[in-house]
């Protein structure tokens, strides 16, 4: 692989979602990732969602753990925690995400690990934090969005209590993960020494609110839901539009009198009337299809856009001509279409060149590779439940 990351390793210890998506981001961009898979049966994620009886990996599993290197340990066995050791000595970041304590129990925390590698880069992600009250309490994306305000924010723009909000709970907090480890990198370069990268979900997801925070702290909303029309939803933006923009638009919508009308005339009239501004606009939009108004929005350049299912997004021309998804052959799952690095890069592209693995797939290759076992050795640590 060529992407900037090449040459950092990572002992990737994280499990479910969150971890495993900073983790992938790190893989995408050239990272090479050993997913250490530490339970019976391994990552129990690998069949979250999926029928009891499923042969296979779940979508998800297979999205988020792409260009990674299966391994397993037994983080419970001496000998398994040797290997870890061994291998901190070989990488240069070590990804976790287990509740608070835990890898002190093991004897594999910060403290210990550095004292192996000093230029180790330790990064976690907790539920809550490693400090505060609520610093033990297990957490997953859908109680994280609970305490962050994302639930409660989405059930009030929807109208609706107890609707199920779109979750990146998990999501926002591995990107703040990924960034932090790229950080903490570089940061290294320049002093030579490793640290601790620590993420809370509650807070990472926090981050993603500014809008909505705006609101809290303003107590003025940020823009409009989408506005139906006659083959669906269509999302575009008014309150700040140009008086030249607005002379467009009401030109294009074969109402041009609209431009000259008091009310509406300058931005500042538009921002006080602002409620018929949006009955002009929703009475118009309710009578033409999501294309016909793409056409016309487009042809002044509008923000704007129609609201489209996932299908309608796979197929959308744009999205093929950028090749925004490929397609990875997987051992059991068959052909599984992924969404492509989004991080592009000019001189390092990023890239996913391997499908996610199955459990202890390179167990033999990474412990060959890294740590001079042989074939035989390796088999006698996993006949001892080292790995």
């Amino acid at each position: 692989m060529s992407g900037p990351l090449t040459g950092v390793r990572v002992l990737d210890l994280t499990h479910v979602l969150n971890g495993p998506f900073a983790t992938g981001l790190l893989a995408q961009m050239g990272a090479e990732v050993l997913k250490v898979e530490h339970g019976k049966g391994g990552d129990r994620y690998r069949h979250s969602w999926m029928p009891p009886d499923a042969p296979r990996d779940g979508y998800e599993f297979l999205m988020v753990n792409s260009n990674k290197k299966g391994i397993t340990i037994n983080l419970k066995h001496e000998k398994g925690k040797e290997i870890i050791r061994k291998l901190v000595e070989k990488s240069d970041v070590v990804a976790e995400n287990f509740t608070v304590g835990v890898m002190d129990r093991l004897g594999l925390g910060y403290e210990a690990l550095r004292e192996i590698n000093p230029r180790i880069i330790y990064a976690f992600s907790r539920g809550f934090g490693e400090t505060g009250p609520y610093r033990h309490v297990r957490a997953n994306a859908s109680t994280i969005m609970a305490m962050s305000g994302w639930q409660h924010s989405a059930q009030r723009l929807a109208g609706q209590p107890g609707v199920k909000a779109l979750g990146i709970g998990d999501e926002a907090a591995g990107v703040s993960l990924a960034l932090g480890i790229c950080g903490a990198l570089y940061a290294r370069e320049v002093t030579g020494k490793g640290q601790k990268v620590e993420v809370s979900m509650q807070e990472a997801l926090m981050g993603f609110m500014p809008s909505t925070f705006h609101t809290h702290f303003e107590g003025r909303s940020v823009g409009q839901p989408p506005k139906p029309c006659s083959d669906g939803y269509y999302a575009f933006h008014l309150p700040d539009m140009s008086d030249e923009l607005w002379r467009d638009l009401s030109a294009a919508m074969g109402s041009p009198e609209l431009a000259e009308e008091p009310r509406f005339a300058t931005q500042k009239a538009r921002r006080q009337n602002y409620h018929e501004v949006e009955e002009v606009m929703s009475e118009w939009v309710q009578s033409k299809t999501r294309q016909e108004i793409w056409d016309t929005f487009s042809s002044f350049g509008l923000s704007s856009g129609p609201v489209l299912s996932l299908g309608e997004v796979i197929e959308d021309p744009h999205i093929k001509e950028r090749k925004a998804f490929v397609q990875v052959e997987h051992p059991r799952s068959g052909t599984v279409t992924l969404l492509a690095p989004w991080i592009r890069f000019s001189e390092t592209p990023s890239e996913i060149s391997r499908a996610a693995p199955l459990i202890g797939q390179d167990n033999v290759a990474v412990y060959g590779e890294l740590l001079g076992l042989s074939d035989d050795e390796v088999q006698k640590l996993a006949d001892e439940g080292a790995i």
